[in-house]
């Protein structure tokens, strides 16, 4: 943990937009800090930056964006030393290519938020009810398999709607994902849109385009993504996702929270019904030519970067090592370019302490350009190494703890953090993840070969942070009452599929205690092994065993003895020390409080119209329209809120007016456009005509909001 206060940051090289909102960051935590502004407020400001409370009173986690899942060595340097400098020492890796800090004080936020900026890495919108961050498969751009890299579009997408306007305060989060190779490595079907690189011929031409799907998720009530088109031009990825978010923004649930995914306003609208809606929406839209200029770099050739000349030697005797040919076989994969490989670091349960980090980045700066990619299995990954220089990589990874071999089989299993630093979680993910992966090496190691495909993932609430959803076995935090005392278990879920075209949910079996969860592995990888039939996937045969079979063969698990006879069943995994409970009255904050505590008021914007008319009479024109331009804000805040719509920033609330209003048709048509009429008059020229213009606009609204439904 960060210890003195570190010293300032120097922000003076940091792009305006960032500076600005972290200067502005720490003055509203000193506001909050002197009570000047209440929680609700103080949240909403945190999770825009993805700060979350922890579960630990007084400390935050640090949620940080890694677009498209590509880290630089350097970048990697820089999050372990803010994770030493003001965390607790190591790195947590997410499923969606996210990096998570512990332990951080919330008035040392910005200065790790400017160091982390230095290196060009963000965490604005990471949380909170906005585009999360977008991901891609990190096999993109070296797979065989791949029709194209679809990496640089999903920066391009990134970089479109980080601080867009569009996406700032709407109904629920929303997720992306990108998909480059026929081997699904980024769950694009479970996502509100998913995007498969795909290619046609017209006219003789190739041409590049997307297979994309809408209206994905999984948590409590899973749903998988239904197709909106077989080809989306890449030219129009941008405008129809803006077309998207913004639909998503206008009709989407707000005052159900656990509702409110696009998910839910696609099945309450019904698919044909949405997609057209979502047609007319594009042709609204009308993004300016020059928002192409995102896709440059997708349209660019990349050249292969050239074999390293200074590679170490590579150690002899490893022919015959059985570490180093399990190593090849589980961690070793094919390349698109001929002399090189992707091998997978594997990361037990995504957790990778500050100085294995650096060693890493040293690793990655000899064997892979400097380069790595995060995967959904909470691995990194080194996508240029090269083939003659296995060896030595090998022998370098070992040297630092990280040779192990089982990456992506039943070994690597997946964990959210769940109740060690989570509010929301209820049992030890990390701690059943442990037990499995121990069990697999003691007792089921017979079993290793057989399962290795499998997957196995944890999580610790119904929110599925580990995807447990669509696993081979999957497990998700649970509680229950025996004798009068609470017994940590977890809801089981077997034969779940993460493959294109063949995506599926598995199937809920019942409730067990979590310290029969290993043994329920056991039990299932016994029953794989006596009625698998060829080559048949774990989650085939069980689907052709049957549920009702399954679920008897588990039952005695199901069963809890007494406190008395045996006291370890009402203990938590990795937490035999302390008495399991669950935390009652504790929200979450995936989402945040809908509006702030202090509810705007016309009267504010009366006051400021009453400026304006002031200035004007003045002839201060430029102050009168900066106060006529608020007038407006104000006015159209107030039926927001009303609407459960809490801008953050005055040309928010004049989008979310336009978009939720008049764009629905609850408000005069006279409105649409009006933002960006008002941002145009925003960098004009102060004039009379202008000031005057603004200030009858200022009446107008001011009389139009109390006719509006919410």
């Amino acid at each position: 943990m960060g210890q003195a206060p570190p010293k300032k940051v120097d922000d003076s090289a940091l792009p305006e937009a960032t500076r600005l909102e972290l200067q502005k960051y720490a003055e509203w935590i000193g506001k909050y800090r002197a009570g000047g502004i209440g929680e609700i407020k103080m949240q909403k400001i945190r999770l825009q930056l993805g700060t979350y409370h922890q579960r630990q009173d007084g400390v935050q986690m640090q949620r940080i964006k890694i677009p498209g899942g590509t880290v630089s060595a350097d970048q990697l340097i820089r999050l372990a030393d803010v994770a030493d400098k003001y965390g607790s020492g190591f790195l947590h890796i997410t499923t969606r290519q996210d990096f998570q800090i512990y332990y951080i004080k919330l008035e040392e936020c910005p200065d790790m938020m400017r160091e982390l900026a230095g290196a060009g890495i963000t965490t604005r919108e990471a949380c909170g009810n906005t585009v999360r961050n977008v991901t891609c498969s990190f096999r993109a751009g070296i797979a065989p398999s791949e029709p194209f890299d679809a990496t640089p579009h999903s920066q391009a997408l990134y970089e479109f709607l980080v601080r867009n306007k569009y996406n700032q305060v709407m109904g629920r989060k929303f997720k992306i994902a990108f998909q480059s190779t026929e081997r699904d490595d980024s769950g694009m079907l479970f996502h509100d849109l998913g995007f498969k690189a795909v290619v046609k011929q017209e006219g003789g031409r190739e041409r590049r385009g997307f297979r994309t799907f809408i209206g994905g998720g999984l948590g409590g009530v899973p749903i998988l993504g239904h197709l909106y088109s077989e080809f989306l031009p890449e030219e129009e990825l941008l405008e129809f996702a803006a077309a998207t978010v913004r639909l998503f923004d206008r009709y989407g649930e707000r005052k159900n929270r656990m509702a409110a995914r696009m998910k839910f306003l696609v099945r309450k609208m019904g698919i044909d019904k949405f997609k057209a809606a979502l047609d007319e929406e594009r042709k609204k839209v009308m993004l300016p030519e020059s928002f192409n200029d995102y896709l440059k770099e997708a349209r660019s050739t990349k050249p292969v970067p050239p074999m390293p000349t200074d590679l170490p030697e590579n150690p002899a005797g490893l022919d015959e090592d059985p570490g180093y040919q399990a190593w090849l076989r589980d961690n070793v994969e094919e390349h698109k370019h001929a002399g090189y490989k992707g091998v997978h670091v594997r990361l037990k349960l995504g957790d990778l302490m500050c100085d294995t980090a650096r060693s890493l980045a040293a690793v990655a700066k000899t064997f892979s350009h400097s380069q790595l990619r995060v995967s959904m299995e909470q691995n990194l990954y080194l996508p240029w190494a090269p083939e003659k220089a296995l060896p030595a990589l090998y022998k370098a990874l070992c040297d630092i703890k990280l040779g192990e071999s089982g990456a992506e089989t039943i070994e690597d299993t997946t964990t959210c953090p769940g109740a060690d630093t989570c509010r929301l979680g209820i049992t030890s993910a990390k701690g059943l993840g442990q037990s499995v992966t121990e069990a697999l090496n003691n007792g089921l190691s017979k079993y290793r070969e057989l399962a290795r495909n499998i997957k196995v993932k944890v999580s610790g609430c119904p929110n599925g942070c580990a995807q447990h959803g669509i696993a081979d076995i999957g497990f998700q935090g649970a509680a229950q009452k025996q004798e009068g005392n609470t017994v940590p278990s977890h809801e089981l879920f077997v034969g779940g599929i993460m493959d294109y075209g063949n995506t599926a949910f598995g199937e809920r079996m019942g409730k067990f205690p979590a310290r029969n969860c290993p043994k329920v592995v056991g039990q299932l990888l016994e029953l794989y092994s006596a009625e698998k039939q060829g080559e048949e996937s774990f989650s085939v045969c069980m689907k052709r065993v049957g549920k009702e079979r399954i679920k008897e063969l588990l039952a005695p698990l199901q069963e809890i003895p007494s406190m008395k006879d045996d006291p370890d069943f009402y203990k938590d995994w990795g937490h035999e020390n302390e008495k399991f409970a669950t935390r009652t009255g504790i929200k979450g904050e995936c989402a945040g409080a809908p509006v702030q505590e202090k509810a705007p008021v016309m009267e504010d914007a009366r006051e400021r119209l009453h400026q304006a008319e002031a200035f004007f009479m003045h002839k201060e024109y430029a102050n009168a329209q900066i106060e006529a331009y608020e007038a407006v804000a104000g006015a159209a805040r107030v039926v927001l809120y009303a609407s459960l719509i809490d801008p953050f920033t005055s040309e928010q609330a004049i989008w979310e007016f336009e978009n939720v209003f008049a764009r629905a048709g609850r408000a005069d048509q006279k409105w649409l456009h009006i933002s960006e009429k008002l941002e145009a008059e925003k960098v004009a020229e102060p004039t009379e005509d202008r000031a005057k213009n603004l200030i009858e606009l200022a009446k107008a609204m001011i009389a139009e909001t109390p006719k509006i439904q919410p």
